[in-house]
């Protein structure tokens, strides 16, 4: 291992300043460092779709875990050499390790996401980049997940940050947990009382984890309460440094080589559809501490013999920079395609990119900060240092946040899932006086007792309510509410997508009770003569129940045809037997920028509106169809984005017909309304 420390380039102090090992150990511990360039490796191979690598995800716990020693070990090291503890000195050391570049990727994120993916991206990042600064963006992604707006999205371009989040959260409180063990029960070891309270940690974080996951896994995705057992194992394996240095060599060349297996392990079979955390993120964590308790003893065949190689290390080095780069450039790329995923060739090209990147940030911020004596030598300046980043990245991201954008009106904080909701009469007053012959053409309509047209269908039904309502008592229609954001009339539960082990599609296995039962509800209480059907989701991807389980079915595929047909023509019925007419909008598929077409999403939305012009042909004179594409997308497929006859020159997206390529503002609302309303009344014998 000559020259190991040299590749490191680490510097130490007698109060181990920076060595990231217990007392007694080796100050550079090249294994832990080569356990850092697998973690990065996994997560980055996992991120870029590389097959095989299924479940590289696990990388992250396999920080989670290295964190915990390290941590623990500068800890004790300072507790060993000085007889105390100094908060300020171990804030001023993550300040100056973790700050500096944290700062640089989330303002350069932010101006990136901004010009590349436009001002509605942009302004989000600008969010999620203010979260990421005070290291609490895994609370705010997992509140993302009851917000419907936000869980439609692609993943936010600074999502990894919730892990940086979640160990910041363990350095808050893990120094004064260990202060106030050091000053309790004196009679006792300070290693044994640590060993007592990170055991009590580690048993009940990961009940809570297997618990919590089976409840709400998206939650327990992201909450610090069911990592907090793997960074307590790390700092369990620091604390008992002197225990496992006696291990026989056998045993501990037999530990680390099976610790570096069960990593592999997980990271090759474990599936985006894998329950996690949950119970089996055991398998990783355990791997990752086996490694490290095992080398404690520097067995001459251990895994270190694999680990402690130079471009292992070098990578090691760099892991932080990388970890943080890697994810912003590979989505950044992606969105900008207007694509869920890039081929894996231009991925490994962009993390080529991400690692000249990281390499260049490591040499000239990272490491020059980490180790700057006029930082480290003045009592506060490293902790100053850090709240100015921390306050410059709000600067930035507030800058870019109050740029011009949108107002999200009926779908502003709404849960996926939940009933739309309906817009005030004041807004829909304001919203038919910018239209005076509309105000006039209502007035003389008003005498008379309208018909009730009843909207079912999804978010995109719920942002064109608006303009319906405005519109409608000029051709005697009184339009109500029954649609439910983020659920389909019919699209029942969703084909899983799966994100780091979450599916974000979870939600809509209670859409169908839920659309049921507010479907019910509104028609009992409108008694409706005619029901517009408004809804994209039945163009999905479904999950049906089967006799083994579940099964998938693709769109287009024979079995979907039947499975959807079946579904739309059974709830037309069921209007049918109201004495309802209905009224079926073919819906337009996704608007894309120029260049940014996705083929698949054309011919499913295409294959859903021959579903409803194939039942309509059933019920002659009772049901119809409405091509909304007639208006929305003259132009046909590829629907553009730039709607012309709308606005030819938007200067901000409230001016784009759909401001998100799928839901419509007030003024769009109004001016689809304004073409389609007349065709509903003519359907119901009513016109102006």
């Amino acid at each position: 291992m000559d020259g190991v420390t040299s590749v490191a380039d680490e510097r130490f102090t007698p109060a181990g300043d920076e060595a990231g090992t217990p007392p007694g150990d080796r100050s550079f511990r090249p294994d832990v460092q080569g356990l850092r360039a697998v973690a990065i490796l996994l997560v980055v191979l996992f991120h870029a779709g590389i097959p095989g690598i299924s479940g590289g995800y696990v990388g992250v716990d396999v920080f989670f875990v290295i964190s915990g020693f390290v941590i623990t070990g500068v800890l004790l090291r300072e507790h060993h050499s000085t007889g105390r503890t100094s908060i300020r000195a171990f804030y001023g050391r993550r300040a100056r390790r973790i700050i500096p570049a944290a700062t640089l990727v989330i303002i350069v994120t932010v101006i990136a996401a901004y010009h590349l993916l436009g001002p509605l991206v942009g302004h989000d990042t600008a969010i999620d980049g203010q979260w990421a600064a005070l290291f609490l963006a895994n609370f705010h992604f997992a509140a993302a997940q009851t917000n419907y707006l936000a869980s439609q999205q692609p993943p936010s371009v600074l999502q990894n940050y919730w892990s940086l989040a979640v160990e910041e959260q363990f350095y808050i409180v893990y120094p004064a947990v260990f202060l106030l063990t050091a000053a309790l029960a004196r009679r006792f070891s300070l290693r044994t009382r640590l060993t007592v309270v990170l055991v009590v940690v580690i048993v009940s974080s990961y009940a809570y984890s297997i618990v919590y996951t089976s409840v709400n896994p998206q939650f327990a995705f992201f909450s610090p309460l069911t990592r907090a057992w793997e960074l307590a194992l790390g700092g369990l394996i620091a604390v008992n440094g002197p225990r496992l240095r006696r291990l026989r060599p056998h045993v501990a060349t037999a530990v680390t080589w099976i610790g570096l297996g069960a990593i592999a392990v997980a990271g090759v079979t474990f599936t985006s559809a894998t329950r996690f955390p949950g119970a089996l993120v055991a398998i990783p964590v355990l791997g990752a501490g086996l490694v490290i308790a095992g080398g404690a003893a520097r067995p001459q065949w251990g895994a270190e013999r694999l680990l402690g190689r130079r471009p292992f290390l070098l990578l090691g080095l760099v892991s932080y920079s990388l970890y943080l780069w890697h994810w912003p450039i590979l989505q950044i790329a992606t969105q900008d395609r207007g694509v869920r995923s890039l081929p894996v060739w231009e991925n490994l090209l962009l993390l080529a990119l991400a690692l000249g990147v990281s390499i260049a940030t490591y040499a000239f911020v990272e490491n020059p900060v980490r180790h700057a004596k006029a930082l480290s030598a003045r009592r506060w300046a490293s902790i100053v240092l850090g709240l100015c980043l921390v306050a410059a990245t709000l600067v930035v991201t507030s800058i870019e946040r109050h740029r011009p954008v949108v107002v999200l009106g009926s779908l502003a904080n709404v849960a996926p899932g939940s009933v739309c909701r309906s817009p005030s009469p004041s807004s829909v007053s304001k919203l038919r006086a910018t239209d005076p012959a509309l105000l006039r053409t209502s007035s003389r309509q008003s005498n008379g007792t309208p018909t009730s047209v009843l909207v079912v269908g999804d978010s995109t039904s719920c942002t064109l309510l608006i303009g319906l309502e405005a519109v409608g008592p000029a051709y005697g229609l009184q339009f109500e509410n029954g649609a439910v954001v983020g659920c389909g009339i019919v699209g029942g539960t969703l084909a899983p997508f799966y994100l780091d082990g979450v599916n974000w599609e979870a939600y809509t296995k209670n859409c169908q009770a839920e659309v049921n039962l507010v479907e019910s509800a509104a028609i009992e209480r409108y008694h409706p003569r005619v029901i517009v059907w408004g809804s994209t989701y039945e163009h999905s991807a479904i999950e049906v129940p089967t006799r083994s389980g579940t099964a998938t079915l693709q769109p287009g595929t024979a079995p979907w045809k039947s499975v959807m047909r079946q579904r739309i023509s059974k709830r037309v019925d069921t209007f049918l037997g109201l004495g309802a007419d209905v009224v079926l909008l073919e819906e337009p598929a996704p608007g894309d920028p120029p260049g940014k077409d996705v083929p698949s999403a054309d011919e499913a939305y295409a294959q859903m509106n021959a579903l409803l012009r194939e039942v309509a042909a059933e019920h002659p004179g009772r049901v119809q169809t409405i091509d909304l594409g007639t208006r929305v997308c003259p132009s046909g497929a590829p629907c553009p984005a730039l709607v012309t006859a709308f606005n030819a020159h938007p200067t901000t997206p409230a001016q784009v017909l759909r401001f998100d390529a799928m839901h419509y503002l007030p003024p769009a609302a109004l001016w689809v309304a304004k073409w389609l309303v007349p065709r509903i009344a003519a359907s119901s014998g009513h016109s102006s």
